[in-house]
């Protein structure tokens, strides 16, 4: 239940900082004030999915993280499509989802480097518990490999950095049960120099804007992925961080910033 467990820690860090009058985000470390998001683009047809990469970069994005991992070698040409469409200035993650085994990610990875595609990250390439076939693959290609369902608690995260798994590791406030334990999955990560990428689910702006203050709090996240509320239709939130495209920046409102939940029909 660790969703329903993050909802009640979100709420104690909010009251906590809210308490000294001052934003989360500083009390936590106050790393910095800006943090820079991607946007997620689906698996479709590649035309429609070129055609979603360059509407989200003319939206102000300068970050895809591109969604594959349902057709084999079939992604490579869609990572290929989207980069020939928005050039080399964009930076692209891919996230297979669990979606390959060992020698297929290997195989699939290795076609991406040769082809030059630059890709900054791929997460989660191989199921969840398959920490073996995960180590297999970091270990022979050159491109970051990010760990993501694989991570919930600091115990997965000690575990990750013990066998060399992955080079990074993704926190979710969903996954760990909130902002108690993602400190510990960071303290972790800056004992042993591994950079860590905050990222959420579908969720709303409330969820999203705690999760930017762990992010903006703490310099060993180096990456985000909090694209949640510009998915959503509604926001029904007040206040909070300011989110303008492809930035996420922090405000001087004590807690987590929100300040209203407006009724709407």
């Amino acid at each position: 239940n660790t969703s329903a467990k993050a909802a009640v820690d979100m709420a104690v860090y909010d009251l906590y900082a809210q308490c000294f009058g001052a934003p989360l985000y500083q009390l936590l470390g106050g790393a910095g004030d800006t943090v820079e998001t991607d946007i997620t683009i689906s698996v479709n047809p590649v035309p429609q999915m070129v055609a979603d990469s360059l509407e989200a970069v003319q939206q102000g994005y300068k970050i895809l993280k591109i969604k594959v991992g349902k057709e084999g070698l079939a992604d490579v040409a869609r990572i290929a499509g989207i980069r020939k469409a928005v050039g080399s200035g964009i930076q692209i993650r891919v996230d297979a989802n669990q979606g390959w085994t060992a020698k297929e990610a290997i195989r699939i990875i290795t076609a991406m480097e040769d082809k030059g595609l630059n890709i900054d990250l791929v997460e989660q390439p191989v199921p969840a518990h398959d920490l073996d076939g995960m180590r297999a693959v970091t270990k022979a290609v050159y491109t970051p490999i990010l760990a993501d369902e694989s991570v919930f608690s600091p115990e997965d995260a000690a575990e990750i950095i013990r066998t060399r798994a992955a080079d990074l590791l993704n926190i979710k406030l969903m996954k760990t049960g909130g902002i108690w334990q993602a400190l510990k999955i960071c303290s972790l990560a800056e004992m042993y120099g591994v950079e860590c990428m905050i990222g959420c689910m579908l969720e709303s702006k409330l969820a999203v804007s705690a999760a930017a203050h762990l992010a903006a709090a703490k310099r060993v996240i180096t990456r985000a992925d909090l694209d949640g509320p510009s998915l959503c239709k509604a926001d029904p939130f007040t206040g909070g961080p300011l989110y303008e495209n492809g930035v996420i920046r922090m405000t001087d409102a004590p807690g987590i910033g929100i300040t209203r939940v407006p009724a709407f029909v």
